[in-house]
């Protein structure tokens, strides 16, 4: 199993901060959605929100029926 990251969940990539995938702490990928389950009623209310790449993004849309609150990451 893989360690959590230790290092900051962001890059500096051309003088932007580019975040990183906050999935459980061991993806590397860039950010493409930030997901906001707090929105959501029921048990997911205490969430707080994160950025996922596309394919733990897809992978937890698919989990929530496809009604998970998110924004695009420009």
């Amino acid at each position: 199993m893989k360690q959590k990251r230790k290092t900051p969940s962001y890059r500096i990539i051309s003088g932007k901060r580019r975040f990183l995938c906050d999935y459980h702490g061991i993806c590397e990928n860039f950010a493409y959605r930030e997901v906001y389950p707090l929105l959501m009623k029921g048990k997911h209310k205490n969430r707080g929100w994160s950025y996922l790449c596309r394919k733990h993004f897809n992978q937890e849309n698919k989990k929530f029926k496809g009604k998970l609150p998110s924004c695009s990451i420009n």
